[in-house]
């Protein structure tokens, strides 16, 4: 079964009170202030995230408020709509939401600003896989997310993850010890390949009860994904990501069914037995979860490693940290993941489509309009954080939006928490004179904040 006949099966038993017949009004609001304005750069195309996200860039957005109109492209000058060949609603351009006040507001009200509306992608999806995606979690609105969601939040307490330190620990030390081997003699180690992708790919694996010969399939299935996300994909790229949510669906719904007819000790055991209110869920709704735990608790992880490392090894940190957490002095603990989280923020945007006419920000958005929240920009904004641009392992209070806010707060909280404080605190105390071997590079992408390759010279130790 592919994902989108699978949807269509599916989909008319989600509720909502929703009016689906809302479009997006196909002209620029009046008295807008625009992103132009304030700077050239356009955040829709995905060759500006190259290097990184644009952070001078949101900076100057960011002095004309906390809300600006950007202008977008029509859907034939779009690269992803031009090389798929799908047919996409217009859009005059969306709505960019740059402060931490008007990112907090809109993530906390699912009333007025939807998921479910017209998705979380700043293009806008074509209907048919718009419907599929609506399975998701990430694409819900209460209160069939509420339900949903208590469904998943028992594989995820705290209880649940505790389970899993042991396990964590053990990675880290295998991945620790095949750093060693790769970077002996001075050779250059990608800690991208050798360790930021491989502890979620065997973290989530073990979580799911994969079966140990299928786990390469997890970061495979990921990087097809978000290559149709990067800059300038290629028609390869469109239809690799195409076929990977055909093959995720099909792998899921077999796992799925098995542990309902044969139940075992794992996550989706729980998931295919549980039942909130006489509901189970199911095998659709199952799948869309698979997909996203796929993506987001591999790719989120991924890029806050990688990305932290990167961060602590520029400014200078890791030498002096790795002494601090050696000597017992210091430790990896939430106030430095946070932080690190906050700095390198691994989600660069969702989207909100408004369901009524509000003020917001001291701007007139419509219904029907697109609402980005840019997270990396609140993470930044100098309102809240001082020194925003600084990484401070002491930050607090920190609250940052790097795990969002509001109904769709991330549940892998803990479980990213945890791989991220115990994989740092191996390769601090392993190799206190790691160094960068190069420049990093990025995927590129207005979604991710993703690092392709990090080049480290591990030291002598």
């Amino acid at each position: 079964m592919t994902l989108d006949t699978a949807a269509t099966g599916s989909i008319s038993a989600l509720t909502s009170d929703l009016d689906l017949s809302i479009t997006q009004p196909q002209t620029v609001p009046e008295h807008a202030l625009r992103a132009a304005d304030f700077s050239d750069v356009d955040f829709t195309a995905a060759t500006n995230f190259r290097s990184g996200p644009p952070h001078a860039a949101f900076d100057a957005v960011r002095t004309g408020g906390g809300l600006v109109w950007h202008d977008e492209a029509p859907p034939e000058q779009n690269t992803l709509t031009a090389q798929s060949g799908a047919e996409t609603p217009p859009s005059p351009g969306f709505w960019m939401a740059t402060s931490h006040d008007v990112v907090s507001e809109v993530s906390k009200d699912p009333v007025a600003y939807s998921s479910y509306l017209g998705g979380i992608s700043v293009v806008n999806m074509d209907e048919m896989m718009l419907a599929g995606m609506r399975l998701m979690l990430l694409f819900m609105d209460p209160p069939d997310q509420t339900r949903l969601r208590r469904l998943l939040v028992p594989s995820f307490t705290p209880r649940s993850i505790d389970l899993m330190t042991e396990a964590v620990a053990a990675n880290t030390r295998e991945l620790a010890d095949a750093v060693a081997v790769a970077g002996a003699g001075g050779a250059t180690v990608d800690l991208v390949e050798t360790v930021a992708k491989e502890l979620p790919t065997r973290v989530l694996a073990v979580l799911l009860g994969m079966p140990e010969e299928d786990w390469h399939l997890i970061p495979e299935w990921s990087d097809a994904l978000i290559s149709s996300e990067a800059s300038d994909p290629t028609e390869e790229n469109l239809m690799a990501a195409a076929l990977t949510l055909g093959a995720v669906h099909d792998y899921g719904a077999r796992i799925f069914e098995e542990r309902r007819a044969n139940p075992r000790n794992d996550v989706v055991s729980g998931l295919a037995t549980a039942e909130i209110d006489g509901e189970r869920l199911t095998v659709d709704e199952f799948c869309m979860f698979w997909l996203l735990l796929i993506v987001a608790g591999n790719e989120t992880t991924r890029n806050s490693l990688s990305g932290g490392i990167i961060a602590l090894l520029k400014r200078g940190l890791w030498k002096g940290l790795a002494t601090d957490v050696a000597a017992g002095t210091r430790s990896i603990d939430q106030t430095v993941t946070d932080e690190l989280i906050r700095f390198v923020s691994p989600v660069m945007c969702f989207r909100r489509t408004a369901t009524r006419d509000v003020i917001l920000g001291g701007q007139h958005v419509r219904a029907g309009d697109k609402v980005v929240l840019w997270y990396g920009a609140a993470n930044r904004d100098p309102q809240v954080f001082i020194d925003p641009h600084e990484l401070d392992l002491d930050r607090d209070p920190n609250p940052h939006l790097g795990f969002g806010i509001g109904p769709h707060f991330c549940l892998g909280t803990r479980l990213a928490r945890l791989q991220i404080s115990t994989m740092l605190t191996e390769l601090l105390v392993r190799f206190p004179d790691l160094q960068l071997d190069g420049d990093p590079t990025y995927v590129g992408s207005t979604f991710i904040n993703g690092v392709e390759r990090l080049p480290v010279k591990v030291g002598t130790r």
